[in-house]
C-alpha cells in the first residue's frame, strides 16, 4: 500500500498546467456580456413586437395561381409506350461496305479507285518508322467536349481510369491554315494532377456544327510555306498547354485528295516526333475512309482511333448505332492496316432519339435514354440479334419516337472483341453521355474471366446525382422522383462460338428529370427581357416593340417594379407578358429556401398590386440557360414549380449584358437560330443598354426577313395569355405595396421557417437513425469482430486503475472490491485520489489499503474532479490507465476487455459499456433505456468510423503517453472526458469501443437529481463542442467532422433545446387542423426513429424488447427535462458565469455484486 498526502500543495507537472478560473470556457470575467445581451434582446423584442403589429395589419391570404393544363404539368400525360414495331437496322447493302476496304478483297478497288495500294504509299519524307510503344498499359482515351458540363463531371469522377484525354480545343478555321484554340484551365489542372496524357482534338468543325472540308483541302493542297506555318503554330499550341501530342479528326474531305492528305499528315507526324509529341488520327468507318492511305500513314501515325459508332447517325433513318456485325466487320478490316496495337477503338456510349417528322435525331445521354423509357411506362427494350444494340419506341405528346442507344453491355461486348484482336486500347465517345457502368467494365482486369458473377455490378443502374432531359423547348418542369433501375445480364452463344452478353432491362431507373416543352414550330421565335423595368431603357424598348408590332415578355425584378410602377402598367397595357424574376435578383440556388419563397411571393404580390394580374411565368436570375446542369441550378426551378410557376429559359443569348457590340449581338442571334434556338434573351435594365436598344430593331428585322414569326411566350407553350397572366379576383383587393410586401414576408417567413426546419430535422433524423442502426447491426452480425480485439498471446501489460473520489463513503468500498476482484492476469495498481472529501471516504480507502498491496491512496485539497484526475495521471506508474467513477462497479472481465484494443499502438483511448445498475424508479429506467439505445449504440456505430466523441469517465481506458501528448486532463470544462476524447482525435489517435468492458453505474433516481446531472453534462458538452469547434466539418477526420460532431450539435443541443417548442407547435397544429396528415407524418417519423433505435439496441444488447414502450412516455416526460437542462446550459453560457461541478447524493443502490 502507499498513502500520499498532497493537501499542502498541488503537484502539477502534467502538460496542461494548473487550474485557471479565467480559462474556463464561456466565462466572462468582466461581467459585460450579459448586460449587452439583455439590451440586445430587449431591442430585438421591441422590433419584433412592432413587426408583429405591422404584420397583423398587412395580413392577407396568398393568391392562388392558375393551374396549367395537365399536358404541361404532368409528364405521364405526354410519354406513352408504343407497340414495338420491326425497325430495320438501316438498309443493308448487297455487300457490306467494310469488305470494299479489306486487303483480302483487292478486286474492290474498282468500286473505290482512289484507294492507295501498298506500292503507292511512299511518303516524300522517306520511311520514318513510328517508335515501338513501350507502354504496357491499355490505352483508355476519353473524348471531351467543353460545352457539356456533364463531361467535366465525368472526367473528374473517373480520371483515375483514363490514360489519355482528348478535349475539343483545336479547330482549322480556314483554308489558309488558320488555327483556333480554346482551353479550360480546370481541365489542364486536372490532367496534370492525375498524370493523364493530354491529346487535344484538332477538327475542321464550323461554329454551326457543320464540317468544313474546304478548310482542310485548302491546307493540304496549299503551298509548303502555309503548311509549315500551320505546323509551327500547332507545335506552339501543344507545348503551351503541356500536351503529349494531338488527335486529328478531319472529316468530309474529298477522297481524291488522298495523296495530299497523306503527305501533310506524314509531315505533321515528322515535325511532332521531333519535339517528342505524338500524332493520332481519327479514322471514320464508311466511304470517308477512302481519303486516308492507312498503309502509308501507319509508319508515321502513332495511333489510329477507329470511330466504331454512328453506323446510323443523326441524319440517317432510325437504326443501330453500332450493330454487332457492322462493328466486327470494320474491326477486322481496320487491324489489317498497321499493327493491331496501333489501333484504339472509339466506342460510343450514347443514344439517338428519332422523332417522326424531324430532320435529325436528338443525341441523348444514357440517363436521358433510361428516363424516357421509364417514364413512358416501358417494361423492357429490345436487345437481341442480329444488332445487339438496345432500342425501343415511345410516344411524346402524340409524336412517335424511335430510340437506339449504346450502354455498358454493348461497351463490354465491343471491348472483349477488341481485346481479342490485341488492339492498343479504347476511346470513350464521349465523356458525359456514357452509361456509368462503362467505368466498372474498364476497372475489371483485362485477364479476368468476365463471368456473369463478375459482371453482377452492372445489373444495378444507380441514378446518383445525374440529371436526365426529356423533350425539347424552353419551358421546364422537374420530375424529381428518383429510383434505381435493374437489368439482368445473360449470355448468348453464337454459332461461331463467340460469347455475347445481353441485357434484359427489368426496371428502368427514374432520374431527376428536366422536362422540356414549348419548342413550337420551326419558325416560331419569342423575345424576352430580364431585370427591368428601367426608366432609361424600358420605354425605348417598348417604343421599338410597338413600332414593329411585336409582343415580348418581361421578367421583372420586384425592387425595380416598386420604383417604377407606371412602366409595369405600360408593359401590360401594350399587350406584353410579364414574369417573375425575383424581388432583389439573388442567385436563388445560393440563398435559403425561406429567402427564395419570399423573393417569389413579394414579387408576385407587387405584380398583382400594380397590374391587377398575377403570373405563372418565372425565370431564375443568373441561370436562364435551357439546359441547367448542376443540381444547384435546378433548385430555383424546383422551388418555382412547387409554388405553381413554370420556368421559362432561353437558348439564344446575344450576350448584351457584356456589351459586345451591335454586330456581335446580331451574329449571336443568327447563330442561335441556325442551331435551332427559339427564345431570345435581352436585358432592359442592369447597366448601359444602349447596344440593346440599337440592336433590337435589327434583330427583329432579321427574324422577320428569314420568315420567322415572333410570338408571345404563351403561344410557344400553347397556352392562352389569360392563363399565363390571370386577373386577380375581385375579393383580393390590392393593398399598399410596402405593407403587402412586408406583411407577406412576415407570414411566409414564420410559417416557412418552421416547416423548413421540420423538413430538415426529419430528414436528418431519418438519415442518422438508419445510419446508426445499420452500423450497429453490421457490427453485431460480424460478431463484434471489429469491437472486441483478440489480444496477441501473452499480452497482459501492467495496468493502473484510477478513481477520483469526493464524499463517496457509501459506494467507494463496493467499487474497490469490484475492481480488485478482476480476472485480469496482469499486474495492476489501483490509485484512489481523494479530492478533499469531508466524509469517511479516505478512511475507508486507507483501511482497505492496509490489507491490499495493490491499492494506493492519494489525498489532495478539493480542486475538482479534473484536477484529481490530473494528479492521478501524474502519479500512476503504468502506460495503460483504467479510469472509472467511484460509484461504478466493474465485472471481473472489464479490465481485460478494456486493455485488449491497446494491442493496436495507434489506439489512444477505449470506451467501455456503461449500464445502469439501479433501474428501480421510472427516471432510472428511462436512463437505462437511454444508455442502451443512445450512448452505447452510438459508440458501437461510431467505433467503426473512428468518430467516438466521448470516452465516459464511468468506464474508460487511456494510453498515458497519448493523454500527455493530447495536453493532459484539461480543467477548463465540466466534461473533461469529452474534452480529452476530442483532444486525442486531434492528435490522430484512434478511439475504440469495447462492449465487453461492462460497468454498472448509479443513475439519478429523481427528477431533481437527474436534471442537476444533465445540466452539468449539457454545459460541459457545450463547452467542449465550442472549444473544439475547429473539428467541425474537418476534412481530415471526415467521420468525426461530418457525422458525429454535427450530430452532437444538432441532435444533442439544437434539437433537444427546441424539442418542447416543436412538440407544442405540432400538438397545437393537430388541435387546429386534425385532418392535416403531414403533421401526423412528422410526429410519427420522430417517434418511429426512437422506436427503431430502441428495438435495434435491445436486440444487439440482448435486452428485453418489452422495455421499448418507455419511448412513448420518455418523449413527454423525460425529454422536457433534457430540454430544460440544455436551455439552462445555453443561458448560463450566454451569461458567462462560472459553473461548478455539483455533487449528487449517492444511494448505493447498484444491485450488481462483484
Amino acid at each position: 500500500m502507499k498513502l500520499t498526502d498532497n493537501t499542502g500543495q498541488a503537484k502539477n507537472p502534467s502538460p496542461s498546467g494548473p487550474a485557471d478560473r479565467n480559462s474556463f470556457v464561456f466565462l466572462d470575467a468582466g461581467g459585460k456580456r450579459w448586460p449587452r445581451l439583455r439590451f440586445f434582446l430587449f431591442v430585438t423584442g421591441l422590433l419584433f413586437f412592432i413587426g408583429v403589429i405591422l404584420f397583423v395589419q398587412a395580413l392577407f391570404l396568398p393568391s392562388q395561381l392558375t393551374t396549367l393544363p395537365p399536358a404541361v404539368r404532368q409528364l405521364k400525360s405526354r410519354l406513352k409506350t408504343l407497340q414495338v414495331k420491326e425497325h430495320p437496322a438501316g438498309q443493308p447493302a448487297t455487300r457490306p461496305l467494310w469488305l470494299n476496304f479489306s486487303k483480302g478483297n483487292n478486286s474492290d478497288a474498282v468500286f473505290f479507285p482512289f484507294i492507295a495500294k501498298e506500292s503507292d504509299s511512299v511518303s516524300s519524307l522517306g520511311k520514318k518508322q513510328v517508335p515501338e510503344s513501350t507502354c504496357l498499359q491499355e490505352i483508355r482515351l476519353g473524348f471531351y467536349e467543353g460545352w457539356d458540363p456533364a463531361g467535366f463531371d465525368s472526367l473528374k469522377a473517373h480520371a483515375e481510369t483514363l490514360t489519355h484525354l482528348s478535349p475539343d480545343w483545336l479547330t482549322v478555321v480556314d483554308g489558309r491554315g488558320g488555327l483556333k484554340m480554346v482551353t479550360e484551365q480546370k481541365v489542364l489542372d486536372l490532367v496534370k494532377d492525375r498524370g493523364i496524357v493530354l491529346l487535344p482534338l484538332l477538327r475542321n468543325l464550323g461554329r454551326e456544327g457543320a464540317w468544313q472540308p474546304e478548310a482542310v483541302e485548302g491546307l493540304i493542297n496549299g503551298p509548303a510555306a502555309r503548311q509549315e506555318q500551320f505546323i509551327a503554330n500547332l507545335k506552339v499550341h501543344l507545348k503551351g498547354m503541356g500536351a503529349g501530342g494531338v488527335i486529328i479528326d478531319w472529316e468530309k474531305v474529298d477522297p481524291s485528295y488522298q495523296g495530299a492528305m497523306t503527305a501533310l499528315l506524314n509531315k505533321i507526324a515528322s515535325a511532332l516526333h521531333g519535339e517528342g509529341l505524338e500524332l493520332w488520327l481519327c479514322v471514320p468507318m464508311g466511304r470517308e475512309l477512302a481519303v486516308f492511305d492507312l498503309d502509308g500513314l501507319a509508319e508515321h501515325v502513332d495511333h489510329f482511333v477507329a470511330m466504331l459508332h454512328d453506323e446510323n447517325s443523326e441524319s440517317d433513318p432510325p437504326g443501330p448505332i453500332a450493330s454487332w456485325e457492322w462493328f466486327n466487320g470494320w474491326l477486322e478490316t481496320m487491324i489489317e492496316y498497321g499493327k493491331p496495337a496501333q489501333w484504339v477503338l472509339g466506342l460510343g456510349s450514347y443514344g439517338y432519339d428519332w422523332a417522326e417528322g424531324e430532320k435529325e435525331a436528338e443525341t441523348v445521354r444514357f440517363q436521358d435514354v433510361m428516363s424516357r423509357a421509364g417514364r413512358s411506362s416501358l417494361s423492357s427494350c429490345d436487345f437481341d440479334a442480329p444488332t445487339y444494340n438496345p432500342h425501343f419506341v415511345y410516344e411524346d405528346s402524340g409524336t412517335p419516337h424511335t430510340l437506339w442507344f449504346l450502354d455498358a453491355v454493348t461497351f463490354l461486348n465491343q471491348l472483349k472483341a477488341g481485346r481479342a484482336s490485341h488492339v492498343g486500347g479504347v476511346a470513350i465517345t464521349r465523356l458525359g453521355t456514357e452509361d456509368p457502368g462503362v467505368w466498372q467494365v474498364l476497372k475489371m482486369e483485362p485477364s479476368l474471366e468476365l463471368s456473369l458473377k463478375n459482371l453482377a455490378s452492372l445489373e444495378t443502374i444507380r441514378t446518383g446525382a445525374m440529371i436526365a432531359h426529356i423533350g425539347r423547348g424552353n419551358f421546364i418542369t422537374i420530375a424529381d422522383d428518383q429510383v434505381d433501375g435493374a437489368r439482368q445480364l445473360v449470355r448468348e452463344q453464337k454459332d461461331n462460338s463467340e460469347d455475347v452478353v445481353l441485357a434484359r432491362y427489368e426496371k428502368f431507373p427514374s432520374y431527376l428529370t428536366m422536362v422540356h416543352q414549348g419548342k413550337g414550330a420551326g419558325d416560331a421565335v419569342a423575345i424576352t427581357f430580364d431585370d427591368g423595368p428601367d426608366p432609361q431603357w424600358t420605354p425605348k424598348i417598348l417604343d421599338i416593340l410597338k413600332a414593329k408590332g411585336v409582343s415580348a415578355t418581361f421578367f421583372m425584378v420586384g425592387a425595380n417594379m416598386e420604383k417604377y410602377p407606371d412602366l409595369v402598367r405600360r408593359i401590360v397595357r401594350e399587350g406584353h407578358t410579364v414574369g417573375v424574376h425575383t424581388y432583389t435578383h439573388p442567385n436563388i440556388a445560393l440563398v435559403s429556401e425561406e429567402r427564395a419563397y419570399l423573393e417569389f411571393n413579394a414579387t408576385q404580390r407587387l405584380i398583382e398590386a400594380i397590374t391587377g394580374h398575377s403570373t405563372i411565368l418565372f425565370r431564375p436570375p443568373y441561370n436562364a440557360d435551357t439546359n441547367p446542369h448542376d443540381p444547384e441550378e435546378l433548385l430555383p426551378i424546383m422551388l418555382a414549380q412547387k409554388l405553381g410557376y413554370i420556368t421559362a429559359t432561353e437558348d439564344i443569348d446575344p450576350e448584351d449584358w457584356s456589351m459586345p457590340g451591335v454586330a456581335a449581338m446580331l451574329e449571336n442571334v443568327k447563330n442561335g437560330r441556325r442551331q435551332g434556338g427559339s427564345i431570345v434573351l435581352l436585358h432592359d435594365a442592369g447597366g448601359d443598354r444602349t447596344q440593346t436598344v440599337e440592336a433590337l430593331p435589327r434583330i427583329i428585322d432579321y427574324l422577320l426577313v428569314r420568315g420567322d414569326t415572333i410570338l408571345p411566350l404563351g403561344a410557344m407553350l400553347g397556352v392562352p395569355p389569360a392563363q399565363l397572366m390571370p386577373p386577380v379576383s375581385q375579393d383580393q383587393r390590392p393593398m399598399s405595396r410596402v405593407v403587402s410586401e412586408g406583411g407577406f414576408k412576415a407570414i411566409h417567413g414564420v410559417a416557412e421557417f418552421f416547416w423548413a426546419f421540420m423538413i430538415v430535422a426529419t430528414t436528418l433524423i431519418v438519415v442518422r437513425t438508419l445510419s446508426v442502426a445499420w452500423l450497429a447491426i453490421r457490427s453485431r452480425r460480424a460478431g463484434d469482430a471489429g469491437l472486441v480485439w483478440p489480444p496477441p498471446s501473452g499480452l497482459c501489460p501492467p495496468v493502473s486503475v484510477l478513481i477520483a473520489a469526493y464524499n463517496e463513503e457509501k459506494v467507494v468500498g463496493q467499487t474497490l472490491r469490484a475492481v480488485l476482484n478482476t480476472a485480469y492476469p496482469g499486474e495492476i495498481e489501483v490509485l484512489v485520489v481523494d479530492d478533499g472529501s469531508m466524509d469517511e471516504t479516505a478512511r475507508i480507502v486507507a483501511d482497505m489499503a492496509q490489507s491490499e498491496a495493490r491499492l494506493q491512496l492519494l489525498r489532495q485539497i478539493n480542486l475538482g474532479k479534473a484536477m484529481a484526475l490530473k494528479s492521478g495521471f501524474d502519479a500512476v506508474r503504468h502506460e495503460i490507465v483504467i479510469s472509472l467513477d467511484a460509484d461504478t462497479q466493474f465485472t471481473p472481465e472489464t479490465i481485460g476487455e478494456l486493455v485488449r484494443p491497446f494491442a493496436d499502438p495507434t489506439v489512444g483511448a477505449v470506451s467501455g459499456r456503461a449500464r445502469v445498475g439501479n433501474p428501480k424508479t421510472l427516471v432510472a429506467r428511462f436512463q437505462s433505456l437511454e444508455y442502451t439505445c443512445g450512448f452505447n449504440l452510438d459508440r458501437r456505430a461510431y467505433h467503426l468510423l473512428n468518430c467516438i466523441t466521448v470516452v465516459p469517465g464511468a468506464v474508460s481506458a487511456f494510453r498515458k503517453s497519448a493523454v500527455f501528448k493530447a495536453g493532459g486532463i484539461s480543467t477548463d470544462t465540466l466534461a473533461e472526458d469529452t474534452d480529452l476524447t476530442l483532444s486525442l482525435h486531434k492528435r490522430g489517435f484512434k478511439i475504440c469501443y469495447a462492449p465487453g468492458g461492462v460497468a454498472w453505474t448509479e443513475a439519478p433516481e429523481t427528477v431533481r437529481t437527474f436534471a442537476k446531472q444533465r445540466f452539468r453534462w449539457a454545459f460541459g458538452t457545450l463547452q467542449c463542442l465550442w472549444k473544439h469547434r475547429d473539428l467541425l466539418f474537418d476534412g481530415k477526420r471526415w467521420a468525426l467532422g461530418w457525422f458525429s460532431l454535427p450530430s452532437a450539435w444538432f441532435f444533442n443541443i439544437l434539437l433537444v433545446a427546441l424539442g418542447p417548442i416543436i412538440d407544442a407547435i405540432l400538438l397545437f397544429s393537430l388541435l387546429m387542423s386534425p385532418a392535416n396528415s403531414i403533421l401526423y407524418f412528422y410526429f410519427l417519423i420522430f417517434l418511429c426513429a426512437d422506436l427503431l433505435l430502441a428495438a435495434v439496441a435491445c436486440l444487439i444488447e440482448r435486452e428485453p424488447l418489452s422495455q421499448i414502450w418507455l419511448v412513448l412516455p420518455m418523449r413527454f416526460i423525460y425529454r422536457p427535462v433534457l430540454s430544460y437542462a440544455v436551455v439552462k446550459a445555453i443561458v448560463k453560457a450566454s451569461k458567462g458565469v462560472l459553473v461548478g461541478w455539483g455533487k449528487l447524493d449517492r444511494t448505493a443502490s447498484v444491485t450488481y455484486n462483484a
